[in-house]
Formats: structure tokens, sequence, C-alpha cells
């Protein structure tokens, strides 16, 4: 275990893993679409061809989903439920580390999003179809954000920076909404 002491807060001392383990046939393109929905559903790779996730009722439909693709395209598949014996840690870290990588992704779109308002601000030639536009871009972005929330099970260390990111677009684009509505900006 863990010597004793305390598991982190907000995620227990002992994950419960899915794992994926399959053999493809060869058909072009079926490669990726395997890889696709497995990073949809959150999984990390362990090895070629075998992939995991915490195990909820979502990660298991999904597995069993993937398993009967895999099976209708002529491959094999397992679907087996684990506990890691050894090494837990890093296979916590690597599920950690793809969620952060995805969240990353957001807070970079944030930033884009919220330069795109400035730089449409001072150029001062701003249209209602820019705010529709960057309206749709912060919704994209939350939707994102929403899936991303539902498979990060285990806390991921910048999730409170994505929130706060959205947060800050929307209190710009609000802003923007309000000053376009008062005429301050031409538009």
């Amino acid at each position: 275990m863990n010597g004793g002491a305390a598991p982190a807060p907000g995620r227990p001392a002992r994950v419960s893993w899915l794992i994926l383990a399959y053999r493809l046939p060869a058909r072009p393109g079926l490669t990726g679409t395997i890889r696709r929905r497995l990073a949809a559903t959150g999984a990390v790779y362990l090895a070629n061809a075998v992939a995991a996730a915490p195990a909820s009722p979502a990660a298991e439909r999904a597995f069993r989903r993937l398993r009967s693709l895999i099976g209708e395209a002529g491959g094999t598949a397992q679907v087996l439920r684990a506990a890691a014996i050894e090494g837990d840690a890093n296979l916590v870290g690597a599920f950690n580390a793809a969620r952060e990588q995805e969240y990353a992704g957001i807070i970079a779109g944030c930033a884009d999003l919220v330069a795109a308002v400035a730089d449409t601000t001072a150029a001062g030639q701003f249209r209602d179809c820019d705010l529709r536009e960057m309206d749709a871009a912060l919704t994209r972005l939350s939707g994102r954000h929403d899936a991303i929330r539902a498979r990060d099970t285990l806390g991921a260390a910048n999730a409170e920076a994505t929130r706060s990111s959205l947060a800050q677009c929307r209190a710009v684009l609000d802003d923007l909404a309000r000053r376009v509505d008062q005429d301050l900006i031409p538009h």
C-alpha cells in the first residue's frame, strides 16, 4: 500500500481499472478508429493494444462497445477488471497527465479567445457576428471541458485552472456584449 499515509483528497486509496486488450485484423483505418474512441473514454495505453481506464459504468459500456466493434471487424478483445499490485501511482499519473493535456488545450483556447476579444475591441471593427462566433467558440470549449471533467475521476491537477479560464472567457464575452449593447464599440 502507501505506508499508512492517507490517500490524496478526492481519490480512493486503490483504483479499480478496466483493461481492454485487443488484436485487430489488418484493415485500413481500424487502428485509428479504436485509438480515437479509446481516447474519448479517457483510456491510457499500457502497451500496444492494451488500454486502461478507471472502472465506471460509463467506461465499461464504452469498452464493451469497442469489444463488439473489434469483434465485428474480425478481431478479438477482452475486457478485464483489475487492480494494480505495483505501479498504481504510475498508472494514475499517466491517466491524470492525459487529462492535464486535454485541460491545457482548453486553457490555451480560452487564452486565444480572450486575445481575440482584445484584438477585436482594439481594432474597433466589431460586428454582431463576431460575438456569435466567439460565443460559439466558448460553447465548444465548455462542451470539451464537460466531457473531460466527466472522465477526470482521479483529480487532474489543472482542472481548477481550466474552470477559472472558462470563467474569465465568460466574463470577457459578457463585458463585450454589454459594451456593444451600450454602443461603446461601433458595430
